[in-house]
């Protein structure tokens, strides 16, 4: 047996255990200290950001105000329409999958499969948003699809409000307010990007034209969100909360009087057919207010095409149309307004002490420009000339040599800076887009040029409308306007006010004035009296005999523009202004009206007759006095 009495037993030793002990101790308590934050301290928390995982903020979009004409009559209305969505991160991964997918989809919802490839890969978002493929699909498609959506994954549709655009009458016409109205579209990326940080969405519309584009902001009011339930892939379940309610955009009523507008429309397009051309404006406002009644630019298109998506091919068609029916002819372009100017020019002459309205002129055949060589003159559309007139006589007869001779006689700064007090030469600050300035005469439009001053033969054409002045339709009309109102230059005004959902007004815009005009009262009414005169003894009896109930003032114009034609002469347009006060002289006119007709290359003045028209209509007249058109022949 072994011998056992040296060996000792080894013990546990204590302060092993003890701190064996004190370790476990703090392990359990590091534990339930934590269990203790995560579950009580930032429970809370957890519990937020695990409700966050399964919920989502989703906007609520606001309806878009609508907009009525002066009269209540809807004219832009919002109505529900359908849109075929994408989710990319639902769509099968396999490219073959996935077009085989969108293929089905476009055969249902009659959408061709190109277009709903390139909307799905210009989106620049997240995959997991919906990107609206293909809007305005019918009712049938759409229910079609929601019967397939199994079969369609990441394919979905959605009812959402779209525009539409009526006539007078209620009826869908998308042509006769186009201009003045406008459109809505896609928000483009460019946009989206600026306009982020103040709500608007990937897949939001926006104004394109119009009012639309130019009361964006009054018509889109606000969007409101609510928090949705999603499941574990994604899709919303329910609605748990309203966390902010939408704010509706404003109701507009316009200054426009539908029904003056579909008379305007209908007059100028009988002017265009009859007479072969086939450009014109027409505009006709209130000299008191500057609020615009009707204004028309032909050829227009289609705004309704545009709100329910225009087709490539319908785009095409329009920008490679030659008379470019999506510019606004009426603001956007400028003319030379031709005999029409003489209203500056002689209210310039009157209020500058060139003549007075006694005083009596020389009239010629052709006007020998000072200082230029002998021979060296400009006709006047009379190659026999008036005898000696007075400056009443010369407006009513449209004498171009008279108001050369006021022209030179008041220099390049006198002659420009009237024009710029009657509106030209700057935008006339209608709430419209692509309103242009202009042009006058003045020692900047000569720098412009390459010169240090303006020719004296570009100063005396420039007195009769021609050569350094180019004007657009509504800045004549204005001009005109505050004449016949006794020298108030208004801001033309396309919006009256705010409506509320029947059409009735609730808030009136009150019309702006721009500036009293710089001139003597006896001097306008001068240039008033003359204006009667070119429809009771002028250069516009045809219309004389119209029994409209007011003393009708105005003038015409014919302006030459471009290179002469191969018989050696220029084209040229033809313009007619008129206002309608109960007397001569008088400053109470509430209508006045504007046409002008490009290239009106015929024997007679197309706008005159179109003006003409436009009166019988309006006025319900029983008389129809219309001239037929006849081709010059030079």
């Amino acid at each position: 047996m072994s011998d056992l009495e040296g060996t000792t037993t080894a013990r546990p030793s204590r302060a092993r255990f003890v701190a064996a002990t004190v370790i476990a101790v703090l392990l359990f308590g590091i534990l339930a200290g934590r269990l203790f934050q995560l579950q009580v301290v930032d429970g809370a928390l957890y519990a937020a950001q695990a409700a966050a995982a399964r919920t989502i903020e989703m906007p609520i979009p606001a309806p878009r105000g609508l907009i009525f004409d002066r009269q209540g009559r809807p004219i832009a209305v919002n109505i529900p329409a359908w849109t075929l969505y994408g989710r990319p991160a639902d769509l099968p991964a396999t490219k073959s999958a996935r077009n085989a997918v969108l293929a089905q989809a476009a055969r249902l919802s009659g959408v061709a499969l190109g277009s709903l490839l390139d909307r799905l890969a210009a989106f620049r978002g997240s995959p997991f948003e919906l990107v609206p493929l293909a809007t305005g699909i019918g009712r049938e498609a759409a229910l079609l699809i929601a019967e397939e959506e199994e079969q369609l994954p990441g394919i979905s549709v959605g009812a959402e409000a779209r525009r539409e655009y009526l006539d007078e009458t209620g009826a869908r016409s998308g042509e006769l307010l186009a201009h003045l109205v406008g459109y809505t579209g896609p928000i483009s990326q460019a946009e989206f990007e600026d306009r982020s940080a103040v709500g608007y969405l990937r897949d939001d519309v926006t104004g394109r034209d119009g009012v639309e584009a130019s009361f964006e902001k009054e018509l889109r009011g606000t969007y409101g969100s609510e928090l949705i339930e999603r499941d574990a892939g994604g899709q919303p379940v329910k609605v748990l909360e309203r966390l902010i309610d939408p704010v509706p955009g404003a109701n507009l009523m316009l200054t426009i009087d539908a029904r003056t507008q579909r008379i305007a429309t209908e007059t100028l397009k009988w002017g265009l057919e009859a007479a072969g051309v086939a450009q014109g404006v027409t505009i006709v406002m209130n000299p008191q207010t500057g609020e615009i009644l009707a204004m028309v630019s032909l050829p227009t298109y289609d705004n309704d095409k545009f709100a329910a998506g225009i087709s490539a091919a319908d785009y095409a068609a329009y920008l490679d149309d030659p008379t470019r029916p999506l510019r606004n002819h009426a603001i956007a372009d400028i003319y030379p307004p031709g005999s029409t100017f003489k209203l500056v020019t002689g209210l310039a002459a009157l209020d500058e002490g060139v003549t007075t309205i006694a005083q009596r002129w020389p009239t010629y055949g052709c006007y020998q420009i000072p200082d230029a060589s002998a021979g060296q003159c400009l006709f006047d559309w009379n190659h026999q000339g008036f005898g000696p007139l007075s400056i009443v006589d010369a407006y009513a007869k449209s004498s171009d040599t008279f108001f050369y001779q006021m022209a030179v006689a008041l220099g390049v700064d006198r002659l420009g800076g009237w024009a710029q007090e009657l509106g030209f030469g700057e935008k006339s600050g209608v709430r419209l887009p692509t309103e242009a300035a202009g042009t006058v005469v003045s020692k900047a439009w000569a720098h412009a040029q390459g010169r240090q001053d303006v020719f004296t033969g570009e100063l005396a054409q420039a007195g009769i409308g021609q050569n350094a002045i180019a004007v657009t339709p509504l800045q004549l009309l204005n001009a005109y306007a505050a004449v016949a109102n006794g020298g108030h230059l208004m801001r033309p005004m396309i919006v009256r006010g705010e409506a509320d959902g029947e059409g009735n007004l609730t808030r009136k815009y009150a019309p702006e004035l721009i500036r009293r005009l710089n001139a003597s009262p006896g001097d306008l009414r001068t240039m008033r009296i003359g204006a009667r005169e070119v429809i009771t003894s002028g250069h516009a009896t045809n219309i004389g005999a119209l029994r409209v109930p007011g003393a009708l003032s105005g003038k015409t114009g014919t302006a030459e523009f471009g290179t002469p034609t191969s018989q050696g002469v220029l084209p040229f347009h033809s313009w007619f202004v008129a206002y309608v006060p109960s007397q001569a002289g008088t400053t109470d006119a509430e209508l006045a009206i504007v046409t002008f007709t490009y290239s009106a290359v015929v024997r007679g003045n197309v706008s005159l007759e179109v003006v003409k028209y436009f009166l019988q209509e309006y006025f319900n007249l029983d008389q129809d006095l219309r001239r037929e058109f006849q081709v010059n022949a030079n």
